[in-house]
C-alpha cells in the first residue's frame, strides 16, 4: 500500500487499463453487428479515456456515457466533449448520492448552532435558497438543472409520491444565471472546504463512492 497507493486494491495495473477497455468494447461491438444488443454504451469515461478509445474503435461514437453528475460535481468539460461527439450523457446521483456522509458535509458547511445541520446536497444552503426563488421542491430543482444541462436521467425512488414529485419537472425551468449562481455557490463552499482540509476539489465533489480507496485512481 505504502508503494502503490490505492494501485494496490486494483484487480489490474495501470498500464494494462487501454487495452482492456478496447478489448471489451471491441466485443461489444461484435454483439452489435451481431444484432444482439441494439446500442452500446460506456460508464464513467473521461474525455481521455474517450479519446484513446476513438483510436481502436470500429463503430463510433458510444450511445451513453453514464456519469456522476451534479450542481456539485458538473462535469463541463466532458459534457462538452461528449456534445460535440454525439454521446449522449446520463447523469446518475443527480440528488447527490448517499455515500456522503454528515461528517463530509460538516466540512463543507460547518453547523451553527439553531440551525438545521447541512446533511446532503438536497439541503445546502444554495440548493435551498434557488428551490425557494422558484417555487420548487429541492429535488426538482437539481433534476431540472440536469434537463438544463441535456443530460438524461435516473432518479431512484421506492415512494410513490416522489415518483410524481421527480417527474413534474417539465413545466419549469432555470435561468442560465441561476444555473451559474448555484454552481458557483457550491464551488465556493466545497473549495474552502477542500482548503480547509487539504484535499483536492475533485476528490470532495465527487459524491460517489466516498469510501473506495480506488475512485479517485489517476489513470489514462
Amino acid at each position: 500500500i505504502t508503494q502503490n497507493g490505492p494501485w494496490h486494491y486494483a484487480a489490474h495495473s495501470k498500464e494494462d487499463l487501454p487495452t482492456l477497455r478496447s478489448d471489451t468494447w471491441r466485443a461489444m461491438e461484435t454483439a452489435l453487428k451481431e444484432g444482439k444488443v441494439k446500442a452500446i454504451g460506456v460508464s464513467n469515461f473521461s474525455i481521455a479515456h474517450l479519446e484513446r478509445l476513438k483510436e481502436t474503435a470500429t463503430i463510433w461514437p458510444p450511445a451513453v456515457n453514464q456519469i456522476e453528475c451534479h450542481p456539485l460535481y458538473p462535469q463541463t468539460e466532458l459534457l462538452e466533449y461528449c456534445a460535440k461527439e454525439g454521446i449522449v450523457v446520463q447523469a446518475y446521483a443527480s440528488l447527490g448520492g448517499q455515500d456522503a456522509g454528515k461528517s463530509f458535509w460538516r466540512k463543507v458547511y460547518p453547523h451553527t448552532k439553531g440551525e438545521e445541520p447541512v446533511t446532503k446536497l438536497l439541503n445546502a444552503p444554495p440548493v435551498l435558497a434557488l428551490s425557494k426563488e422558484v417555487e420548487r421542491t429541492p429535488a426538482q430543482v437539481l433534476l431540472r438543472w440536469a434537463i438544463e444541462k441535456n443530460l438524461t436521467l435516473v432518479p431512484k425512488s421506492s415512494s410513490s409520491e416522489r415518483m410524481v414529485e421527480n417527474a413534474t419537472i417539465f413545466d419549469f425551468s432555470l435561468s442560465v444565471e441561476q444555473i451559474q449562481t448555484l454552481e458557483a455557490e457550491l464551488e465556493r463552499a466545497i473549495s474552502a472546504a477542500a482548503t480547509n482540509e487539504g484535499e483536492s476539489v475533485t476528490g470532495m465533489t465527487r459524491l460517489c463512492w466516498r469510501n473506495d480507496p480506488l475512485r479517485l485512481l489517476d489513470f489514462d
